[in-house]
């Protein structure tokens, strides 16, 4: 969310949108210089959920995936997943904005 990837797929159009999944990956771990596993593994669902928020958040308020990041952070996420999944989108934005 923080990386110049998460940037360019804020912007209206760009290449790396249409370069599938795979692409992706190598662009962010060519930035990032490599996957190294640290910290806590999160569930596939929850960071299915998480994902398509973010994309969502940003498409409803216009906001950067950096300032999205800031306001709910992984950890943010995965603790709140449990309650918020089950809501409209648009209100579980709401009420990640309300706490940030």
């Amino acid at each position: 969310m923080t990386s110049s990837v998460a940037s360019h797929l804020d912007d209206t159009y760009d290449r790396l949108q249409w370069m599938g999944e795979e692409y992706l990956l190598d662009e962010l771990g060519d930035e990032a210089g490599g996957f190294k596993r640290n910290g806590p593994l999160y569930d596939k669902e929850m960071m299915y959920w998480t994902g398509y928020l973010y994309r969502y958040w940003h498409y409803l308020t216009g906001e950067s995936s950096r300032n999205i990041y800031h306001q709910a952070d992984a950890e943010t996420m995965n603790t709140s997943w449990i309650g918020f999944h089950a809501l409209d989108p648009e209100m579980a934005v709401e009420r990640f904005k309300e706490m940030s």
